[in-house]
C-alpha cells in the first residue's frame, strides 16, 4: 500500500469500525463549471459532467438509495443549503451513510480562508456569498447527522483572476469534523488538480474498478487506493484525512470484471497559459537567505526583493529561511507585476498582482 494511504491511516480510529448497522446511503452531487459572476475564460471544462456521471454511477452502479444532482445554475448557495438542510435532513438517521461530492471553483486556501464558490458566489465577496468551509463543515454536522459520511472534492485547481487564486479547500484544510467522517480531496494542498482526471477515476472506482477482493462492495479505503494508484504516475496526489471506518461501504453489488478501466492520460507538464513574462519583481516579507527560481531562469538571491526578467509564466519556485527555519513554496507567475511572499503555515506563499 502506498505511502500516503499507510499515513492517513493513522487518523483512523479501530473502535469505530462497523459499530452500527448500515441503513440507506444518501448522496448530494454538486458540479460547477459555470459561474453566474465569472468570465468563460475560468471555466471548468469537466465539473458539471464528472458530476453527472458520478451521480448516474452512485444511482445505477453504486445503488444508493437518493441522489441529488445539483448543477451549475442549479447549484447557488441558497439551494445547496436548501437540499443539505431539508430534503437530506429528513432522510439521513444515525444509520445510514450520507456522501457529498462537490467539482467546482474554491478560493481562499492561500489565505487561510479556504471557500467553496457556489453558482452566484463572486470573487470579491466570497466569504459572504460562497460556503466558508469553517461554517459549511459546521452546518453540515448538524444538518447531516448520519451514522457515517463521506465528503469529496474537486476545489483546486490552476486557474487564476485579477490576481486571486483558486485554490479550494483540501482534505487537510477542513477543521475537525464529527467522528466518522472521511474527507478525501483530489489533490494536496494549494496543488492544483487536473481538471476531468479525478471524476474519472473517482467513477470508475465506485462503479467496480476499486473492488480488490471481489466481494461485490467497494469501500472507502478501496475507492482511496484506486484513485491514488490512477492519479499518482500524473504527479497529482489524492489526500484522505479523518476518523472514520476504512470498510465503510460506497458501492453494493458491483462487478469489477465489467468496468474498462482506462488509464488517465494525463501528461504532469506544466498547465498555465503560453505567456512571456517580462519582468515580475519578489519582495519577501520576512526572513533571509531569500531566493525564487522560475521556469528556464536560474536561482536569482533576494535581498530582500529581486526581479526576475524574461521567462514562460508558471510555478515559480520560492525559499526563505525564517526564525531560523527554511522555507519553501510556489509563486503561480501568469503576469507581470509585484509578487509579495511571506510565511503560511510551514510554507511560503505569494500573493500576486
Amino acid at each position: 500500500m502506498l505511502l500516503r494511504t499507510a499515513l492517513l491511516m493513522g487518523f483512523i480510529s479501530a473502535a469505530h469500525a462497523q459499530d452500527a448497522p448500515q441503513g440507506q446511503r444518501v448522496a448530494v452531487v454538486i458540479g460547477l463549471s459555470s459561474y453566474n459572476s465569472l468570465p468563460d475564460a475560468v471555466e471548468l471544462d469537466f465539473a458539471r459532467s464528472d458530476a453527472a456521471q458520478v451521480a448516474k454511477s452512485l444511482e445505477d452502479t453504486a445503488h444508493f438509495d437518493h441522489v441529488f444532482l445539483l448543477g451549475d445554475g442549479e447549484a447557488d448557495r441558497e439551494s445547496i443549503r436548501q437540499t443539505l438542510r431539508t430534503e437530506v435532513a429528513q432522510l439521513i438517521g444515525p444509520n445510514d451513510t450520507f456522501l457529498l461530492y462537490f467539482a467546482g471553483h474554491g478560493i481562499g486556501a492561500d489565505l487561510g480562508i479556504p471557500t467553496f464558490l457556489a453558482y452566484d458566489s463572486t470573487l470579491e465577496n466570497g466569504q459572504e456569498d460562497g460556503l466558508v468551509l469553517d461554517s459549511f463543515a459546521r452546518d453540515l454536522g448538524v444538518w447531516t447527522g448520519a451514522g457515517h459520511s463521506i465528503i469529496v472534492t474537486d476545489a483546486i485547481h490552476r486557474n487564476q483572476l485579477d490576481g486571486i487564486y483558486f485554490y479550494g479547500p483540501a482534505a487537510t484544510d477542513w477543521p475537525t469534523t464529527r467522528p466518522r467522517t472521511a474527507i478525501i480531496s483530489s489533490s494536496e494542498s494549494q496543488e492544483p488538480a487536473i481538471d476531468g482526471a479525478f471524476g474519472a477515476v473517482f467513477t470508475q472506482a465506485i462503479s467496480g474498478a476499486a473492488d480488490a477482493n471481489d466481494d461485490f462492495n467497494v469501500t472507502v479505503s478501496e475507492m482511496f487506493t484506486f484513485v491514488h494508484d490512477q492519479l499518482g504516475p500524473t504527479g497529482q496526489l489524492p489526500v484522505m484525512v479523518g476518523d472514520f471506518d476504512p470498510n465503510i461501504v460506497i458501492s453494493t453489488g458491483v462487478e469489477r470484471s465489467s468496468v474498462a478501466i482506462s488509464q488517465t492520460e494525463v501528461e504532469p507538464v506544466n498547465a498555465y497559459p503560453d505567456v512571456d513574462i517580462d519582468k515580475a519583481k519578489f519582495v519577501f516579507l520576512e526572513g533571509q537567505a531569500q531566493t525564487v527560481t522560475c521556469p528556464n531562469v536560474p536561482v536569482k538571491t533576494c535581498a530582500p526583493s529581486c526581479y526576475v526578467w524574461g521567462f514562460k509564466g508558471g510555478d515559480c519556485t520560492v525559499s526563505a529561511v525564517i526564525d531560523g527555519y527554511a522555507m519553501q513554496g510556489e509563486a503561480v507567475v501568469l503576469s507581470r507585476g509585484r509578487y509579495e511572499c511571506t510565511r503560511q503555515g510551514p510554507n511560503l506563499v505569494c500573493t500576486g498582482p
